[in-house]
């Protein structure tokens, strides 16, 4: 995750701000609107520390993995088919044809019938 990806949009990363600074409210989030100096001076007023280090908290926390639901956001599609090719083995193509797992010329069982 990232701060600009914060900064840009913030909704899909509702949920794990919340989840990481439980003494927020939507409001607070609403109210900081994507700015992580105003969501650090939210943070520190809740939390009763010092400003520049709920600042450098926060910034530690944004650097950290993308969280779940902020990664399956729609918003991400494009980067999560993006950072797909992670996952296919070494010397796979994803487009070839899977004819080797064996079904694709058998015919569909009619709903509701067993062969």
């Amino acid at each position: 995750m990232s701060r600009q990806n914060f900064q840009e949009d913030w909704v899909p990363f509702r949920d794990a701000i919340l989840s990481r600074y439980p003494e927020l409210t939507d409001g607070d989030l609403a109210d900081a609107d994507g700015s992580t100096a105003e969501l650090a001076r939210r943070i520190a007023e809740r939390q009763e520390i010092d400003p520049a280090e709920a600042q450098e908290r926060l910034h530690e926390f944004l650097e950290g993995p993308m969280p779940a639901d902020a990664y399956a956001d729609p918003t991400h599609d494009n980067a999560a088919a993006q950072d797909s090719g992670q996952y296919v083995p070494a010397g796979e193509d994803p487009l070839a044809d899977d004819n080797r797992f064996g079904d694709d010329h058998n015919d569909e069982n009619p709903v509701g019938r067993n062969r």
